[in-house]
């Protein structure tokens, strides 16, 4: 499943004066792009079900906004067939860990991760693992 991609643009009030102050020929406000992926089931982390497509979605944003349904809505299935926001909530952050905790090992195991790098990693690894 392909994510939905939604630019939007930025009001600034300011824009068009420093535009006109610029003597700019274009004011170009900045944007923010959602991409909505598709959700994700426990296991994602060892590519079950869509798991490594989302996996491989969610690593190109630079910021996560997780909405959780909570609804009953005959004409929208759910992935568990039972609508609970805060169960969801849990698999996705829990693939997401297991995830980086994967991303983490293999890191740590390339022959370049030396210095301030491994030594960050070697910190993180324990904290990760805590949860």
């Amino acid at each position: 499943i392909e994510p939905n991609v939604a630019q939007i643009a930025i009001p600034d009030q300011y824009l068009d004066r420093l535009a006109r102050l610029a003597k700019s020929s274009k004011a170009i406000p900045a944007h923010l792009e959602f991409v909505d992926v598709a959700g994700l089931v426990a296991g994602a982390s060892r590519g079950e079900g869509l798991g490594n497509k989302f996996l491989a979605n969610i690593r190109e944003c630079q910021a996560i906004v997780h909405v959780l349904r909570n609804y009953d809505d005959g004409r929208v299935v759910h992935v568990n067939s039972q609508v609970d926001p805060m169960k969801d909530a849990e698999i996705v952050n829990t693939e997401l860990q297991l995830a980086d905790l994967a991303h983490i090992g293999k890191r740590m195991e390339r022959s370049n991760c030396k210095g301030e790098e491994r030594d960050a990693l070697e910190l993180l690894l324990p904290k990760m693992k805590e949860g």
